[in-house]
C-alpha cells in the first residue's frame, strides 16, 4: 500500500489494482486499527474501493504531541500497522434471495436480447460467483459488488431514468448493487430481493458490510425471507 499526502489536513492509504478481497479487507484492517487506537485528532476515515482518506486537526497534533509533521507521523504509524495479525480470513458470507423475472427486472429482456441468453443461462451466470463487497456508499447500506461474470457484463445504462425500489438487483458495468432505498436512477435493473438490508431503527442497521462475501440464489413466487 501507498501512502500520501492530500492537502494539509487529509491523508491516502492506497491500496491496489485490480480491486481484490484481500486488497479490501487489507484497507479494513488499517481502519480497525486506527479505530482502536480512539486518537482524538483523527476526525474522519472514509474507504473506497482502492483507497481510504484520514482526515486529522494539524493544529491539535502539532499542540499535543509535540512533532515536526503530522503527515509523517501518521504516514510512520500507518506504515508500521502489522496488517497480517488484523486482517480478517473468514469475512461475513449473507445469502441473497432473488426474483428474476420481467416484473421485478424490468431491463430483463431487453439484456437477455443484447446478451443472446436465456432466462435460465442468465440466472446461472448471475448467481454462479461469489461477489465481494468493494465498497459502500450511494445510499444508506448500498454494497457495491464485484465479481460479476464476464459474460453478462454491459457497459451502458437504461435508456431513461425511472423509480426503482428498494430491494432491486442492479447491474451497472462490471459490477452489481442492491438498492436499499427507493431511487429515480437509469441502472438496469435485473430482479428483486425481498431481503431487508437497511434498517435505521436497529442497531446493526446494513445486513450487509464492506468485505463481506454475497452470494445470489433464484427463488420463485410464493418464496419469502426476512
Amino acid at each position: 500500500m501507498k501512502v500520501y499526502s492530500q492537502g494539509d489536513q487529509a491523508i491516502i492509504v492506497s491500496g491496489r489494482e485490480p480491486v481484490t478481497p484481500a486488497s479490501v479487507r487489507q484497507l479494513l484492517a488499517v481502519r480497525q486499527y486506527l479505530l482502536e487506537q480512539n486518537e482524538p485528532f483523527i476526525t474522519e476515515i472514509v474507504p473506497t474501493e482502492t483507497d481510504m482518506l484520514i482526515s486529522y486537526d494539524a493544529r491539535m497534533m502539532m499542540k499535543h504531541l509535540d512533532i515536526p509533521s503530522p503527515f509523517l507521523y501518521l504516514k510512520d504509524m500507518i506504515e508500521h500497522i502489522k496488517l497480517d495479525e488484523l486482517v480478517e480470513g473468514n469475512p461475513k458470507f449473507v445469502e441473497v434471495p432473488v426474483y428474476y423475472d420481467n416484473e421485478h427486472g424490468p431491463h430483463l429482456p431487453q439484456l437477455l436480447d443484447e446478451l443472446d441468453l436465456d432466462l435460465e443461462t442468465f440466472i446461472q451466470y448471475h448467481t454462479a460467483p461469489n461477489y465481494f463487497v468493494s465498497m459502500m456508499g450511494y445510499s444508506p447500506g448500498f454494497p457495491y459488488l464485484t465479481g460479476m461474470d464476464k459474460r453478462i457484463v454491459v457497459n451502458h445504462t437504461a435508456s431513461k431514468k425511472r423509480m426503482i425500489p428498494a430491494g432491486s438487483i442492479i447491474v451497472e458495468n462490471h459490477k452489481c448493487g442492491i438498492t436499499t432505498t427507493d431511487l429515480y436512477e437509469d441502472w438496469l435493473v435485473i430482479g428483486y430481493t425481498p431481503l431487508k438490508l437497511f434498517d435505521s431503527s436497529q442497531k446493526d442497521f446494513t445486513r450487509i458490510a464492506l468485505g463481506d462475501t454475497v452470494k445470489f440464489s433464484p427463488i420463485q413466487r410464493g418464496g419469502h425471507t426476512s
